[in-house]
């Protein structure tokens, strides 16, 4: 219970063990290194698996067994999951953050969708070079030290 609550939001697992001053030093540096990624690279910084940089599913097709003729398509988290996770491995560390790593993907997405106006713009740019990588590795540390935060506290609830 104590592991779910800290993947939930950082340091309430920590709040669940009555441990209130450490559950605030964990959360609130794990949600600031968070949104400080966010702030220097761009919502688009996050890179969700299953997706391509314009925001529309990644699909593959599928063939019949003994048969080069395609059946159709298969969304890639369906029928690849590993190989796309793959090539995407710092989303890994970022989903760690948890629920607000997940609606970001959400948001990010969303802003990689063309604008509806008629052009094929995304709705927001992507972050490119340095300020793509600082970020990335803001959002990565961040979900990393929640994993640290996760162990410690359900470690320290049962003892």
């Amino acid at each position: 219970m104590v592991a779910i609550a800290s993947w939930l939001l950082p340091g309430a697992g920590y709040w669940l063990l009555g441990q209130r001053g450490r559950a605030l030093a964990v959360g609130i540096p794990i949600l600031a290194l968070f949104v400080l990624g966010l702030l220097i690279a761009g919502v688009r910084v996050l890179e969700v698996p299953g997706y391509d940089a314009s925001g529309q599913r990644i699909m593959i097709s599928a063939y019949e067994e003994g048969n080069r003729q395609a059946a159709g398509s298969r969304w890639v988290m369906l029928a690849a999951p590993f190989s796309e996770i793959r090539n995407k491995p710092w989303s890994v560390p970022q989903v760690l953050t948890g629920p607000v790593s997940i609606l970001a993907g959400a948001w990010s997405v969303y802003e990689a969708t063309p604008d509806t106006d008629g052009q094929n713009e995304s709705r927001a740019p992507r972050s490119h070079s340095r300020i793509n990588e600082i970020g990335s590795l803001y959002l990565s540390v961040a979900g990393l030290l929640n994993l640290m935060a996760i162990i410690d506290a359900a470690h320290r609830a049962a003892r």
